[in-house]
């Protein structure tokens, strides 16, 4: 959702950043701007209908999404048929399959959880479905490993191609905890189910990925750069998957989706590319001059996944420790173990103490530093090889 979002900085900035190099705050920011994003496909396939829905927030707001809940949302077709998406979670709403024919048109209405129940409308848009995606594959590069994707359409007729992912990768934290506390006992050996050094973690990208063969004889895509993961990254210091979507586009909708791009992503000094409008095809129906961030299509998608481990790349990489600053071992001795019955639940013990071969406390040490469990999970995914 964040690429979405992302969009506003270009959208309320129009007018005041072709050429500003002084911190400036205007109006446009400070003003409650709390415009519709909305994000999702219907999917004309055996997968489900997802759409999130929600509302813009101030440049400098300390939140970056304000989920949009309680909406009334429904999928209509132009043989006036009506599907209706339930909220699953706030903001995200959805369906199992709907069933929908391959030869009709539909659009996605949803009457907003505000005082006036606002009506917003997406143009109706017939289904376009993704080809398979030949291959993944990654390359080794100097700056880190670099991820593409291959994929081609024989009915020369997909043309215009959109991607995003989700990584995953193995990580460690800073230290081992070998023992967990047992109240009233004291520090006692870790079993296997409470493991907490080896966790994984998931992000979804906020990455535009385009790509288009309209110039090209036959409908192919070559090698196009999925993303790059720099070589010290946290992200290639054991193992990392990647599961790439991909997703057919009209002409329009790859027009929209590049012309976020350029707002997004390519802006930084006066020979970018300067913001312009960001026009998609949902609109609020009694007021046309409301903007309204997203482009709704319908069709299919295609994934794939790659993992790596880390005796694929060099030696070294992944040596991003950012996350664990100031981490430090610290030995806490009998006359404090207090502090392991409970009275101090941030320290986790590592690992005894001796001195001159007798046992005289632990080493221990802070909760952020020993526990993966705060930054992902100790629950191996389904797809993460044995």
């Amino acid at each position: 959702m964040e690429k979405v979002l992302r969009v506003i900085t270009g959208i309320i900035l129009t007018t005041v950043l072709y050429s500003c190099r002084e911190a400036y705050t205007p109006p446009q920011i400070t003003a409650n701007s709390n415009y519709l994003v909305v994000e999702g496909l219907i999917n004309t396939g055996t997968d489900s209908t997802i759409f999130k829905l929600s509302r813009t927030v101030r440049l400098y707001a300390k939140t970056t999404t304000q989920p949009e809940t309680h909406a009334i949302v429904t999928v209509e077709s132009d043989a006036n048929a009506i599907y209706t998406l339930k909220e699953i979670t706030p903001g995200t709403y959805a369906s199992p399959s709907l069933g929908l024919s391959k030869t009709a048109k539909y659009r996605l209405r949803i009457i907003a959880n505000t005082n006036t129940h606002t009506t917003y409308l997406s143009d109706f848009t017939a289904g376009k479905d993704s080809p398979p995606i030949d291959s993944l594959g990654y390359n080794i590069e100097p700056n880190g490993l670099q991820i593409y994707v291959n994929a081609h359409d024989a009915t020369n007729n997909t043309r215009y191609y959109r991607w995003d992912y989700v990584e995953t990768w193995e990580f460690h934290p800073m230290f081992d905890a070998g023992y967990v506390v047992n109240a009233g006992i004291g520090p006692v050996p870790r079993t296997p189910a409470q493991d907490i050094y080896t966790c994984w973690h998931t992000s979804v990208s906020t990455d535009l990925v385009l790509a288009s063969s309209a110039k090209l004889t036959q409908d192919v895509i070559y090698n196009t750069i999925i993303t790059t993961v720099p070589s010290a990254s946290e992200k290639v210091s054991i193992g990392y998957s990647i599961l790439v979507k991909q997703y057919a586009l009209t002409l329009d909708a790859f027009n929209f989706w590049q012309n976020l791009k350029k707002n997004t992503e390519l802006l930084g000094s006066i020979f970018d590319a300067q913001p312009s409008q960001i026009q998609g095809n949902i609109h609020n129906i009694t007021d046309s001059t409301e903007p309204v961030f997203g482009y709704v299509s319908a069709g299919t998608l295609q994934q794939k996944r790659i993992t790596v481990f880390y005796t694929s790349w060099p030696q070294g990489w992944g040596q991003d420790k950012s996350a664990y600053n100031n981490c430090l071992e610290d030995s806490i001795l009998f006359k404090d173990e207090a502090i392991f019955q409970g009275a101090n639940p941030n320290q986790i013990p590592l690992d005894k103490l001796f001195d001159k071969g007798y046992q005289v406390g632990w080493w221990g040490s802070s909760r952020n530093c020993a526990d993966c469990t705060l930054r992902g999970t100790n629950i191996k995914p389904s797809f993460w090889p044995l």
